[in-house]
């Protein structure tokens, strides 16, 4: 490494390793200290603006998020790497991937992690798709933004256009016409607010839910994985084959096809077609 490199490294407050050829021992002994450390196979950077450029096996991390890829751009004065190339990051938020990752830093964590393009997440089980996601590690927080795609087991599929995961607690909110899906059927509205990681469900605004022939529409609803059943209020509209009521609340076991009517309820009987 230059003396030129060195010095404007260790003005931005960074420790890197230079590393030619195959060698990877330094990138692993530097991987191992509490503070960032930017690692990769060729790298210059410029004294005066502090900008480099980094090519072959660029790695980022501050020992419990990593960021890897093929090249990066640093601005080690905004504290900022630009990631392509098989872009992928990894720690306790899960693995993420994009075709372009961002890493914001500071001298001894990395404070947010982007990713553009067809990124995904992947966190305990679950897969998280969209054009940009965001974790912040310090929160714990994961944000994904535009075509949101949840997938999570045993089968749950959520859809919208803005999702915020605090995974420590197994929350997340989904807003933007939300849509969760399984294998019975469908509940949507303006917003959806997982609890227990799925487990439980407030859906509000403009509720419309289908499964199997029961089609219901209502003001807010609770759906309950484990019992299979949802919860519908507030001038709840329901219909299947052959009748049509108006009640307050109604409660779908989903799983069976039940439905139980509370509150002053109106039928009205239709013939079947």
């Amino acid at each position: 490494m230059s003396g030129r490199i060195a010095r404007a490294l260790a003005a931005a407050g960074l420790t890197a390793a230079l590393l030619c050829g195959p060698a990877i021992g330094p990138a692993g002994a530097a991987a191992a200290a509490t503070q960032v450390t930017i690692t990769a196979d060729t790298m210059s950077v410029d004294a005066t603006t502090r900008v480099g450029t980094a090519t072959g096996r660029v790695r980022i991390t501050d020992g419990k998020t990593t960021a890897t890829a093929a090249r990066a751009t640093l601005n080690h004065r905004e504290g900022r790497g630009v990631l392509s190339g098989q872009a992928r990051a990894s720690g306790p938020q899960g693995v993420l991937e994009g075709d372009e990752i961002t890493v914001e830093y500071t001298t001894a964590v990395i404070t947010k992690i982007t990713a553009r393009g067809q990124a995904n997440l992947e966190v305990e089980g679950s897969l998280v798709s969209a054009q940009i996601v965001t974790i912040v590690p310090a929160t714990d927080t994961v944000t994904a933004q535009r075509d949101v795609t949840f997938f999570t087991q045993p089968d749950i599929v959520a859809r919208g256009a803005q999702l915020v995961y605090q995974r420590s607690q197994g929350t997340a909110t989904l807003e933007g016409r939300a849509r969760l899906q399984n294998r019975d059927g469908f509940v949507e509205g303006d917003r959806i607010d997982g609890f227990k990681r799925w487990e439980r469900l407030v859906v509000t605004g403009d509720v419309h839910g289908a499964y199997r022939d029961i089609e219901v529409r209502s003001r807010a609803a609770e759906v309950l994985a484990t019992e299979k059943k949802a919860v519908f209020t507030g001038e709840v509209r329901l219909s299947q084959p052959g009748r049509r009521l108006t009640t307050e609340k109604v409660t779908v076991w989903y799983g069976a096809g039940r439905v139980v009517a509370e509150g002053q309820t109106w039928i009205r009987i239709e013939p079947i077609p």
